[in-house]
């Protein structure tokens, strides 16, 4: 590119090309860039590389950026500015995730992520660098963060618990360091294990029994109670005989000593996995995949695949490039450039769509009850701490009550994601410091509860007795209640005549095609249909039904092909009906697709789960 320039500039043949201080050869800049490494980075061993660092720790300080190390065992830590304010969030003193990674150098040294969670996902708490994933590696890192950060985790000093694999070593490190803190592991990766040793074929378990050993011990993993968890584990051992674990008079987890040792062993560490021993300080995390999405930013858009010199380049690209990532995806949240959260929000909203305002009691001033929908069964909601007693919320998760409790009385929760302005402007600050702009500015333009409304309609209309009769505005908002009220009436007679004449089309088609029509058509059409719960649903459910039939004849509409001529094509080509190609076909295979990482899918295809990176996932 250089000698391109000088061409364009000076000419094919100048004498420039040929002055080395103008075009200097490859091995001068090869020679240069040496010693800029050496004098920025240090070289390769561990000794040159905790110079370096002391070096550079008067720069580090001035910009607000703490690195500590320990030179046996070799361990760096590092907190920047924005991992300094995430100790302040809310959630940090309930839950942290930690999960590493390696080959990001060419000493092959290991990286460790601590995270807690935000309205945006995660963030980091401090990042460590070691030699090795061992316990004794873990201490010394775990234990420069402990001297450094005294009043971290939202000034608890330690968070209620950490969420990690099913690293033994971790594990014990943590364990040793913050004792008070206890220990959860991550369910997907407890499942995805079981997954794979039920497939290994080291333990002969047939094939046609690999999804209900896996589904007995699911049983235990998801208990609501300790009686159900062992209730569910005798079940999986073959203690008790079901409908789970018998098929015709034979119980399953019997024929295999090696899986009833499996599961035992499980079963003596069940507080480590089983969901029964959590409670609503998870904040509804049950995995750490904030962790894997944490590294895969690091080595895909901060490393972009490319191993870094040392680990003095690893601590410098923290320092920046993560940190500016960090920086940015903040600023476009606060800046209201992402409608996830908006959108988690609506959809709990949209589920709640029958709780009225009257059917949500308050019991005190911080404790609510809600009626449940599908079946005379009442939920208290805890707006102080994020707690409902139902399955989804007594984790701590944002469910449909909690929805509806805000929507009927604006009442702010842990749990709500970060959809007003008290959210934003907290996570601006973890974003901006000292230098965040004024709350005003992060306050949308037209009124909260006005958007909600807006994208949502959940109210059929106005409560008259809740209006204030000596209002000057009384007499026209009775009679644009009323005005409404009369124009409810009518619609509500065409959709009562729009329903009569889908059930009548339904019945008739189904007396006459029902003979013809397969039954795996009609299976699927039954599934669809019994997986409707609420409106929402039922609403999708008329709105796509018969989307393949056109509704009305268009001169520009798609020209189908029988089905018989789909059939007959090779492989490779469109099953559509779009053009097909023509000319001289391509020499080359088409690209084989790599299999889904769907544990939940592969479980039900009884197929081998695809695996992403490490020998212990």
């Amino acid at each position: 590119m250089h000698e391109s320039k000088l061409e364009l500039e000076y000419g094919i043949n100048s004498d420039e090309l040929a002055n080395a201080t103008i075009n200097p050869k490859y091995r001068t800049i090869r020679h240069w860039y040496d010693v800029w490494k050496e004098n920025n980075l240090g070289s390769s061993n561990d000794i040159s590389v905790l110079q370096k660092l002391e070096e550079k720790k008067k720069y580090y300080e001035e910009n607000g950026i703490i690195v500590r190390y320990s030179e046996n065992p070799f361990a760096i830590l590092v907190i920047t500015s924005i991992m300094k304010r995430a100790h302040q969030l809310p959630f940090a003193k309930d839950i942290a995730f930690v999960d590493s990674t390696s080959s990001c150098d060419i000493q092959s040294h290991s990286v460790t992520f601590m995270l807690a969670p935000c309205g945006v996902g995660a963030v980091p708490l401090g990042i460590f660098i070691t030699k090795g994933q061992s316990t004794v590696d873990y201490k010394a890192a775990f234990t420069l963060l402990k001297q450094s950060m005294p009043n971290g985790f939202n000034a608890q000093g330690f968070p209620k618990q950490f969420v990690i694999d099913d690293s033994e070593a971790e594990k014990q490190a943590l364990q040793s360091i913050w004792p008070e803190s206890k220990i959860n592991l991550c369910r997907f990766h407890i499942l995805q294990s079981v997954w794979r040793w039920l497939w290994d074929t080291n333990h002969d378990v047939l094939k046609d029994d690999r999804k209900i050993l896996f589904r007995l011990f699911h049983r235990i993993l998801v208990a609501t109670n300790l009686h159900s968890a062992e209730e569910a584990y005798m079940t999986a051992i073959g203690q008790i005989s079901t409908e789970y674990n018998c098929i015709n008079n034979t119980v399953i987890p019997l024929k295999y000593e090696k899986w009833i040792k499996y599961v035992n062993n499980y079963w003596k560490r069940k507080e480590l996995w089983c969901l029964v021993f959590r409670d609503a300080s998870v904040h509804g995390h049950q995995t750490n995949n904030f962790s894997e999405v944490n590294v895969r930013i690091f080595k895909d858009i901060v490393l972009s695949r490319n191993k870094a010199y040392n680990a003095v380049a690893l601590v410098d690209f923290i320092c920046t490039s993560l940190e500016e990532y960090y920086l940015r995806r903040l600023r476009t949240f606060v800046n209201g450039r992402n409608d996830t959260a908006r959108h988690i929000f609506e959809d709990q909203l949209k589920r709640a769509v029958s709780i009225k305002k009257d059917s949500i009691k308050k019991l005190s001033e911080n404790i609510y009850r809600v009626q449940s929908e599908t079946e005379n069964t009442f939920y208290e909601v805890d707006v102080i701490n994020g707690f409902c007693s139902c399955p989804k919320g007594k984790l701590g998760a944002f469910c449909k009550h909690q929805a509806a409790i805000y929507h009927h009385h604006e009442m702010n929760m842990p749990s709500l994601p970060a959809i007003n302005t008290e959210s934003r402007y907290l996570l601006a600050k973890l974003a901006f410091g000292e230098h965040v702009r004024e709350k005003s500015f992060y306050m949308p333009l037209t009124a909260e509860s006005n958007i909600i409304s807006n994208n949502i309609a959940l109210k059929e209309g106005a409560d008259l007795n809740d209006q204030n009769n000596d209002d000057p505005h009384c007499s026209s908002s009775i009679s644009q209640t009323i005005t409404n009220n009369y124009n409810n009436d009518h619609e509500n007679n065409y959709a009562h005549d729009y329903a009569q004449q889908i059930q009548n089309l339904f019945t008739k088609n189904l007396e006459k095609y029902n003979d013809t029509v397969s039954t795996s058509v009609l299976k699927k059409c039954l599934n669809r249909l019994q997986k409707v719960k609420y409106v929402a649903m039922w609403e999708s459910f008329l709105s796509t039904a018969g989307s393949k039939i056109p509704l009305r004849h268009r001169s520009r509409a798609t020209i189908h092909v029988q089905p018989t001529t789909l059939a007959r094509r090779r492989s490779g080509v469109t099953r559509g009906s779009k053009r097909l190609p023509v000319g001289r076909p391509k020499n080359n295979d088409p690209p084989k697709k790599k299999r889904r990482r769907n544990l939940a899918e592969n479980v039900e295809k009884n197929i081998p789960n695809a695996k992403s990176h490490g020998i212990g996932h």
